[in-house]
């Protein structure tokens, strides 16, 4: 079947987006430590390495949009 052709300048995009979730119980109980800050207003998260001495920098990842566990969620997504 052939490809469906495109005008000159046309871009068709990805766009990334991120959900960091709440830590489930077993997580809590077991003492797991949240190692992730969400940025919305700069759509980063930054992940801290745990027990990371302190001149090792934290990772910092941009996406299109980041979405932190205050953010409201459809019922499909919380099942994924």
């Amino acid at each position: 079947m052939p490809e469906e052709s495109k005008s000159e300048g046309e871009i068709e995009n990805v766009r990334v987006v991120v959900r960091v979730r709440p830590m489930d119980k077993n997580e809590l109980d077991s003492g797991s430590q949240n190692i992730i800050k969400t940025d919305k207003s700069n759509r980063c998260i930054t992940v801290y390495k745990p027990n990371a001495n302190s001149s090792e920098p934290p990772k910092v990842y941009f996406f299109d949009n980041v979405f932190d566990m205050s953010d409201p969620v459809s019922q499909q997504q919380q099942q994924q």
